[in-house]
């Protein structure tokens, strides 16, 4: 998991989240399913601040327990 933030990077992998807060066009996430749980891994530092990816969402959504045992904070 990453230490420090950028507000276009995921909090979990690190990759573009391609976040569309700021698009005239909807983000990806506006018809995305997005468990609670997922977002209450992002660290206490990263909450309400920076967006989850899209990879990191599907792969939260296939398998909860290998996604928190490779990303949940330790």
């Amino acid at each position: 998991m990453l230490t420090r933030f950028c507000e276009d990077s995921c909090p979990f992998c690190g990759g573009t989240n391609a976040c569309g807060v700021n698009s005239t066009q909807p983000c990806w996430c506006a018809g995305a399913s997005i468990p609670r749980a997922l977002v209450d891994l992002v660290p206490g530092a990263a909450k309400g601040r920076v967006c989850i990816c899209q990879a990191c969402v599907l792969l939260y959504n296939q398998d909860p327990p290998a996604f928190e045992a490779r990303y949940a904070p330790k």
